[in-house]
């Protein structure tokens, strides 16, 4: 049996703590010689912590006690004053071994140094609670699962946007990938690929591609809006935002995210999240904006969950055969027709065309006037 197989076997044991010493041996001995599968076991480890509601100070010390007896303590990566900090705060404990945790603990002891930073007394500790709660969250959004949101959105006083937003519009997303179904006037569903383009349906038989350089004013809010790059967008709330726990159902737990600093230009003002206590999904996600000529609160709340179908990320799965997709290669006015005749006047403003010259025009290129 290859290494990688009985890792599998023995893992779950791990995390389920029903493995047996002889076992505990064996899956020590695994990832002392692999070390592909020892990142995996402290990415499991990692990941089994964050989905606790906490970690006491009693195992917390007890695990750097262990750590700090083991002869190979010098890499562990925890400093004196850290494993003297946890000490120092945590009540008289009897030393206890826990054989069957010391083979796989001094593997992972490199994560203890993380964890003893936000045993320090003041907000660190809350922070912590929000940061490792926004880590599941992410966790369980990376899963092959399809997340359905409503959305709603506001504008703030004096906004100068004229794009009237649909008011029946959802959002599948999948980790860092979405697609959006808006009904109004018209229904249509759009994307973005992994270049940044928007996709946009023109019924069931034609869908035309829009590069960012070529976006408009309106098309580009309408992006920034509806946007749900979930994986992107918690992983900016961690390195960007201060993170602070919030009072909410008995069931969720409700975190607001303020930036520190500004990461992109979709200028963040606040964003507001409720997390499936059981779960770690986000239930519901608001987020304000403010933009150069308008402001903005969008609010995602989840409704359905479902196994995801991967065409519908494009625009294939949202078209009956024989269709046609007018790709950046089509010319830039005939797609921005297509556009307008599609939905008429309000969005000629969409797409913006380099204009070129008539082909029996004299060309002006490298000539200075």
């Amino acid at each position: 049996m290859s290494a990688n197989i009985r890792f599998a076997e023995l893992l779950p044991k791990l995390l389920d703590k029903v493995i047996s010493d002889e076992e505990i041996v064996e899956l020590h001995s695994l990832v002392a010689t692999t070390p592909a599968l020892r990142a995996q076991l402290v990415d499991h480890l990692l990941l089994d912590t964050l989905l606790e509601e906490s970690l006491g100070q009693e195992p917390l010390t007890a695990l750097v006690d262990l750590v700090g007896d083991s002869s190979i303590h010098s890499s562990s990566g925890i400093p004196g004053a850290a494993k003297k900090q946890l000490r120092v705060e945590s009540s008289p404990i009897n030393r206890r071994r826990w054989p069957w945790f010391s083979g796989w603990l001094i593997v992972a002891a490199s994560l203890l140094f993380a964890v003893s930073f936000f045993t320090v007394p003041g907000n660190r500790e809350a922070f912590a609670s929000a940061s490792q709660i926004v880590q599941a969250a992410m966790h369980t959004h990376a899963a092959p699962i399809e997340r359905i949101y409503v959305v709603e959105v506001e504008r703030g006083e004096g906004s100068q946007a004229k794009f009237e937003f649909p008011r029946d519009v959802r959002v599948a997303t999948q980790g860092d990938r979405f697609w959006v179904q808006m009904r109004g006037g018209r229904e249509w569903e759009w994307g973005r690929n992994a270049e940044g383009a928007i996709w946009m349906t023109l019924g069931p038989r034609r869908a035309v591609v829009v590069h960012p350089d070529e976006m408009g004013i309106p098309l580009r809010h309408i992006g920034d809006v509806y946007s749900l790059n979930l994986e992107t967008l918690l992983q900016n709330f961690l390195k960007h935002c201060q993170l602070e726990m919030s009072e909410g159902p008995a069931d969720t737990t409700i975190i607001v995210a303020t930036p520190q600093r500004q990461w992109s230009n979709r200028p963040l003002q606040r964003a507001t999240i409720e997390v499936d206590r059981e779960t770690k999904a986000i239930r519901q996600l608001v987020i304000e904006r403010d933009f150069e000529r308008s402001s903005s609160v969008t609010t995602f709340t989840l409704v359905d969950s479902r196994l995801a179908d991967e065409s519908f990320y494009g625009p294939e799965g949202h078209l009956s055969a024989p269709y046609r997709i007018f790709s950046t290669e089509t010319n830039g006015s005939r797609r921005r027709e297509l556009i307008t005749s599609w939905f008429g006047p309000m969005s000629e403003q969409w797409m913006k065309v380099q204009e070129t010259p008539p082909m029996d025009a004299p060309s002006t290129l490298g000539v200075k006037e």
